[in-house]
């Protein structure tokens, strides 16, 4: 009768390459265990980290994604053409569905969470100041349209 094992029973694909390549270091790690290296050790360390902030990101920006329906921030969206207006709607759609689903995204939203509001602090009141904060939001407002667009196709297919 086969003896059963508690160790995991799948192989990687790393591994099956590994076992064509070189049946003796197969042999010998199945004996004696595998051994890393210290460089190997840090690159799986340090990839478990990343894992795990790429993991936490993603679940606050799915329990932000609830929360961002109800909350306007969009904070010069909403200066320039209000919160419920279909350009701001735009936007946050954008950053929900775009920006979000990678880090340098949610870099940009946190770069943008600590900047704006302060930059429509010293805006709000000037008619001249929002009419030009919209005319540079039209940029951003193309991009965002052609953005979701493309991402709307790839989801159809």
């Amino acid at each position: 009768m086969a003896k059963i094992r508690d160790k995991k029973t799948v192989v990687s694909a790393s591994e099956l390459s590994q076992m064509g390549a070189c049946e003796r270091l197969v042999l010998f790690e199945a004996k004696y265990g595998k051994r890393k290296s210290q460089c190997q050790q840090e690159a799986i360390e340090r990839g478990r980290r990343e894992h795990d902030k790429y993991f936490k990101d993603g679940v606050r920006s799915q329990s932000d994604v609830q929360t961002s329906l109800t909350k306007p921030w969009c904070f010069c969206a909403s200066l320039a053409w209000g919160p419920e207006a279909p350009e701001t709607d735009l936007l946050r759609r954008f950053r929900d569905r775009i920006l979000r689903r990678t880090g340098a995204g949610r870099g940009l939203i946190r770069i943008y969470y600590r900047t704006a509001p302060r930059l429509c602090r010293r805006v709000e009141g000037r008619r001249k100041l929002i009419r030009a904060l919209r005319l540079g939001l039209k940029p951003a407002l193309w991009i965002a349209k052609a953005a979701l667009a493309i991402q709307d196709e790839k989801e159809k297919a």
